[in-house]
């Protein structure tokens, strides 16, 4: 899929339908504070996986993916994505090392976002 700069991938509170993969690009990450101002999270570059955590945890998005550059996206939709874990167990291990990644990422945002 290609997404023209300030196309939106997904919008927070969407349910998943699968997860995208950034194949050339940038993304900005933005979500809804308390007092409905939209705020930017980060900048998401090519070769991440965007959705995997509202996937997994079976839950809607919890920020928004809007095109900042011109994106090449692959996809991978919910359920290719569930029988591919389920016939290769192995993998769980490659997603708990990107989750575990995106926590991390999360941490490092709240610490930007403390110093604003």
């Amino acid at each position: 899929m290609r997404f023209k700069p300030g196309e939106t991938l997904f919008k927070e509170g969407d349910e998943p339908e699968g997860i995208y993969i950034l194949e050339a690009g940038q993304a900005d990450l933005l979500f809804s504070a308390r007092n409905g101002h939209v705020k930017p999270l980060r900048v998401v570059q090519s070769g991440q996986i965007l959705g995997l955590s509202a996937v997994v945890g079976n839950k809607p998005h919890d920020c928004t993916a809007i095109a900042r550059t011109g994106c090449r996206v692959g996809f991978i939709d919910r359920q290719s994505l569930r029988r591919l874990l389920d016939e290769n167990p192995s993998t769980w291990f490659d997603v708990l090392r990107l989750l575990s990644n995106d926590v991390n990422a999360a941490y490092d945002d709240m610490r930007s976002l403390v110093n604003r």
